[in-house]
């Protein structure tokens, strides 16, 4: 009869700099158009009047998708002023998508302000908060 052999774990490395992280912590795409949101949040009145609608009545062009690629020409302009920022380099469509997804992060995207008054968010078309 043989007997039953004990897994031993692996043993933690001696020393910090023996320790390899398996995930990395490159910015993305969205964290340098965030950047550039940043830059021109406060100083471009234009750039804030293009985010403001939440309808597209309401839209600078009469159209939110107008609005946002007009937006993100204005971040890739800056972009290109802001060294090594590589979204000076981007299509708008791709900018638009992260420029959404820099919106989330602050829940301030035109979706859910559409669906919040005064901090409160109302309940969707289907009945559900976002």
């Amino acid at each position: 009869m043989t007997a039953a052999v004990q897994a031993r774990p692996t043993p933690l490395p001696a020393r910090i700099d023996e320790w390899e992280r398996k995930i990395k912590n490159e910015r993305t795409l969205n964290d340098h158009v965030e950047d550039v949101h940043i830059a021109l949040y406060d100083d471009s009145p234009d750039y804030r009047r293009l985010l403001e609608a939440v309808w597209d009545s309401d839209a600078v062009e009469g159209s939110l998708a107008i609005d946002n690629t007009m937006a993100a020409m204005m971040i890739r302009d800056k972009a290109k002023d802001m060294p090594g920022n590589p979204v000076g380099a981007k299509k708008l469509d791709t900018i638009v998508k992260s420029l959404t997804v820099v919106l989330r992060r602050y829940h301030n995207s035109r979706k859910e302000r559409r669906h919040t008054i005064e901090g409160t968010i109302l309940p969707n078309d289907n009945g559900v908060t976002e």
